[in-house]
């Protein structure tokens, strides 16, 4: 309920100047104040100043602001709790075996006829491939990956370990060559201290694994190149025509003498990069206008995705795949 009270017209005395400082902030006078204030200074009170325990009409707005500013502030607790939630499940995640990916240059290979396909065939190529989780893994001996693990395409993980094989082509229209490198992306609780990484190159076997804790080499191992480097390939001369098959194994190993139980529930994660050999410093829209220009001359165009080969003598009659290659 709202009190109001006339008053008379009459000159504003002093007291009456101590309540304008209220003007100026626009502040709203509790019931404790209000019984103070007319305590103090009786009929005198501004009835403008008199507030009930009913929200004024003029008052609602800044309410509404006020319960704007806490849903704002509830909004951000929550985006916060989102935030935590997300980093503890990628902590978890990590927990596990991570993706090993295979990552070809786009921009110097790709668009040159250079692709990479999970399939000798080459139906599907494409730039980017990925490999399945391994999860739940626990040690084993190099002794139990199976004999024919480098003859399997794709994906084709066990128990324990992770198995991926792929190919890569050159459909293009020149020779050229290209570095290919895998390296540790990431690592807990000293996983990679055991971890043993098999590359098979066109059917040669190399088992890479960091050094052991006297800084030699692991029996039967090829150290890692660096602590985020575990191999590198190079070929210079990579010719039309040419495909190489890689297989990657990754793997536990239990009887190195570092795989104890402090590494139970470490993880490790991979990926190779496939990257040109050398240096083209040509303006990227100089090569895009090149390709264009090819195309339309009909300059042995180079398809989009690496499918098509192009018009070459040695290619005229058949496809370029893993048992048509030229590097046989």
């Amino acid at each position: 309920m709202k009190i109001q009270k006339k008053i008379k017209p009459e000159k504003k005395t002093q007291k009456n100047k101590r309540f304008s400082k209220k003007d100026k902030t626009d502040q709203i006078i509790r019931i404790g104040e209000l019984e103070e204030l007319m305590s103090q200074y009786g009929d005198d009170v501004d009835p403008e100043k008199i507030v009930s325990m009913y929200i004024p009409h003029r008052r609602r707005q800044r309410i509404g602001a006020a319960l704007l500013r806490m849903d704002k502030l509830n909004l951000l607790l929550l985006a916060l709790l989102l935030a935590v939630a997300v980093l503890f499940i990628a902590a978890f995640m990590q927990e596990k075996m991570g993706n090993f990916t295979i990552n070809l240059n786009r921009l110097e290979l790709y668009r040159k006829g250079i692709s990479i396909s999970d399939t000798g065939d080459f139906k599907e190529a494409t730039a980017r491939l990925t490999a399945s989780t391994v999860q739940d893994a626990t040690n084993i001996s190099i002794d139990d990956l199976p004999e024919n693990v480098d003859e399997i395409e794709g994906n084709h993980n066990g128990k324990n370990y992770m198995a991926y094989t792929y190919y890569l082509r050159n459909a293009g229209k020149e020779d050229l060559g290209y570095i290919s490198r895998i390296t540790l992306d990431s690592c807990a609780k000293g996983a990679e201290q055991a971890v043993r990484v098999a590359v098979w190159r066109n059917g040669e076997r190399v088992v890479y694994a960091e050094p052991a804790a006297d800084g030699g080499t692991e029996e039967g191992c090829t150290n890692f190149v660096s602590d985020d480097v575990v191999c590198t390939y190079e070929e210079s001369n990579f010719l039309v025509g040419n495909v190489d098959r890689y297989t990657i194994v990754i793997w536990m190993e239990g009887d190195d003498p570092e795989c104890v139980d402090a590494i139970i529930g470490g993880s490790v994660e991979f990926s190779m990069h496939i990257d040109a050999d050398y240096d083209d410093e040509t303006n990227l829209l100089w090569k895009f206008v090149t390709d264009i220009k090819d195309t339309l001359t009909n300059n042995k165009p180079i398809d989009a995705a690496g499918n098509e080969a192009p018009n070459d003598s040695y290619y005229s009659d058949h496809e370029i795949t893993w048992d048509t290659r030229r590097n046989q």
